[in-house]
């Protein structure tokens, strides 16, 4: 068996690769999650141009649910992309995801409207949502194993944590362009046009992430399976049939990352427009606000995790969005921008020491035959689960029940994050398998 103690010593090829590894995972992740997320950011104005309805909730459902349908593809990318990682090597894999991801972002971006080509627009469009989700489902499990192969078992955590905060950077990007063009532009402008600036900005962003990953060399932990012919040939059927209880495990240890990142960053931007009458500059504002702060606490809660550990981070980090998921609905429902912000950055933090710890977690509980697959396939049926449905649900309980009702919902997702963090061994500072 490969292990780690063949393969990083104090100096070692593995810690100064580490760094060209991080650049080439971590940007790439960046372009993959602005191409996917910034969908969310500018889900009023779809709604409009694709989705006309006398009734502005309805229309917002229908956007939300092409979302949706991007996240059910999700485990459709991992179950292509991720055995193909584990069998012939994380670097081509990674490069054919962005390039994917990248085109049909843009493609979004040139889309005629429901005005222009009446039902096939909404169609396209769901389509092109679709192919976001099978490029984004061989994305993440690729390129945090990529990071964690060439990490030293005693900064695995604060590596891998650039996967988490690459991801923050790519929703915060998204928030600042979005909140800069509804600063700039008249609604009329941007009902008409100036949604799809931010989508368009894909293409040059794809094309540096595809050509970085290019120049990627593959990790030194799959060299060295391939060299010794130990590679699985059914990578998909072996996780599937030996580790399905990891697969559970992962899943449940996903869920509130899945789960509160659609409800903080997907959905909270047009809820609050929609549900709680902020302006909607107003609203990208709040939504900016959570994402500093979540950006500013990746690192130093990475960093913490390979010192105290994955499992208490992790228990830790659950209970205590338990308990402050409501308290910041009813910030952030309460009217006043000042208020609402304290509603965001009482949670996302905490949304960022969970992540960091569950991270580098996953990519130690599967081997590096198997790493890439197990680790999509958790983390995508997760999102599947729990992010896709999640706008959807929480507008339709906010137009029922009221602009708090939601947060219900989202506690007891994050509860059964709770019950998989006391189920979960630990893992911190061993090598990989």
């Amino acid at each position: 068996m490969v292990t780690e103690s063949t393969l990083t010593t104090p100096g070692s090829t593995v810690t100064r690769s580490a760094g060209r590894a991080i650049v080439a995972a971590s940007f790439g992740t960046y372009v993959e999650y602005y191409d996917f997320v910034v969908y969310g950011y500018v889900a009023v104005y779809i709604a409009h141009a694709y989705f006309p309805s006398d009734n502005p909730l309805v229309g917002l459902l229908l956007t939300f649910g092409a979302f949706a349908a991007s996240y059910v593809a999700r485990p459709l990318g991992a179950v292509i992309f991720s055995p193909l990682g584990d069998k012939y090597g994380r670097k081509t894999v990674l490069a054919v995801v962005i390039l994917m991801m990248t085109l049909a972002t843009a493609a979004i971006g040139l889309l005629p409207t429901f005005a222009q080509i009446g039902l096939l627009a909404p169609i396209l469009l769901t389509v092109l949502r679709v192919l976001q989700g099978i490029s984004a489902g061989g994305e993440y499990g690729g390129a945090t194993s990529l990071i964690a192969e060439f990490s030293p078992p005693d900064k695995r955590g604060f590596y891998v944590g650039f996967i988490a905060l690459t991801t923050g950077l790519a929703l915060l990007t998204g928030s600042i362009v979005a909140l800069s063009l509804t600063r700039m532009l008249p609604e009329e402008s941007m009902l008409s046009w100036g949604w799809r600036i931010p989508l368009l900005l894909s293409l040059p962003l794809g094309l540096v992430g595809l050509y970085i990953r290019f120049k990627l060399e593959e990790t030194p932990h799959f060299v060295a399976l391939s060299s010794q012919e130990k590679a699985v040939n059914r990578p998909l059927a072996t996780t599937v049939k030996r580790d399905y209880k990891v697969v559970i495990l992962a899943i449940g240890l996903a869920a509130t990352n899945a789960s509160l990142l659609a409800v903080y960053f997907i959905y909270m931007p047009s809820a609050l427009k929609q549900f709680a009458n902020f302006e909607a500059a107003d609203a990208q504002l709040i939504t900016f606000s959570g994402l500093t702060a979540y950006c500013l606490a990746v690192v130093p809660f990475a960093k913490l995790t390979d010192k105290v550990g994955r499992r208490p981070q992790l228990i830790g980090s659950t209970i205590a969005l338990v308990l402050v998921i409501y308290p910041s609905f009813l910030l952030l429902s309460h009217g006043s921008i000042a208020l609402a912000i304290v509603g965001m950055v009482i949670v996302t933090p905490l949304m960022a020491a969970n992540v960091t710890a569950v991270l580098p977690l996953l990519t130690e509980l599967f081997t590096t035959a198997n790493r890439y697959t197990g680790l999509s396939l958790g983390w995508q049926i997760a999102t599947t689960l729990f992010s896709g449905p999640t706008p959807v649900v929480l507008a339709a309980l906010a137009g029922a029940a009221g602009a708090t009702m939601p947060a219900f919902y989202a506690m007891a997702i994050v509860t059964l994050s709770v019950c998989a963090a006391f189920a979960v061994r630990e893992t911190v500072n061993k090598p990989l398998r």
